[in-house]
C-alpha cells in the first residue's frame, strides 16, 4: 500500500471517529409544553426561549393563550428567557394627502402643526421587566427529565 493512500485511510478514519463523537450524541429529547402568564393574566406577543443542555436553541412563540410547546430540547438543565414583542407602533397622518387645499407634495403648516411629534404606541398591555431576556439573569430554569414535560411560569 502506497504512502499516499495509507495516509487518504488514516485521515478518513480519524474524521469518522470525531464525526461520531461530537454532535451526533444520543441524548435523549424532550418536549415542553405549558402556559406563561405575567401578573396572573396569560402572556401574548412574546417568544419563550430555552438553551438546553447541549447549548442548542429551542423558541416558541406563546399562543393568545399564553400557551407554547417546543420538541426536541435535550434532557438536563434548561435555561429560560422570554422575547416580549416591541409595541404596535399606529402610523402617524400623512398631511400631504388628499384634501386640504394644499398642492401636491406642499406639507400645510396647519397639518403639521396638529401632526404628533412621534408616533403613538399602542398599549399592548404591561412590558416584562428586562431581567427576563437574559437567561443567566431571568431566574428561570427547568431540569427537563421527562420525555413529555408540562411548564407553566406566572411572572411577577
Amino acid at each position: 500500500m502506497s504512502f499516499r493512500l495509507f495516509g487518504a485511510l488514516v485521515f478518513a478514519a480519524v474524521a469518522l471517529a470525531t464525526a461520531s463523537l461530537s454532535g451526533c450524541s444520543d441524548v435523549p429529547r424532550s418536549r415542553i409544553h405549558g402556559v406563561v402568564k405575567f401578573q396572573g393574566k396569560s402572556l401574548t406577543d412574546a417568544t419563550i426561549v430555552f438553551i438546553a443542555s447541549d447549548n442548542k436553541t429551542h423558541l416558541a412563540n406563546l399562543k393568545a393563550d399564553g400557551s407554547f410547546e417546543v420538541s426536541g430540547v435535550a434532557q438536563g438543565l434548561v435555561k429560560v428567557s422570554i422575547q416580549q414583542a416591541q409595541p404596535k407602533v399606529t402610523p402617524r397622518p400623512d398631511p400631504t394627502s388628499s384634501g386640504g387645499g394644499s398642492k401636491a407634495g406642499v406639507v400645510d403648516e396647519k397639518a403639521r402643526a396638529i401632526r404628533p411629534a412621534t408616533p403613538a404606541a399602542k398599549d399592548n398591555g404591561p412590558r416584562l421587566p428586562e431581567l427576563y431576556t437574559d437567561p443567566e439573569k431571568s431566574g428561570l430554569s427547568l431540569e427537563l427529565k421527562e420525555l413529555d414535560q408540562e411548564w407553566s411560569v406566572d411572572l411577577k
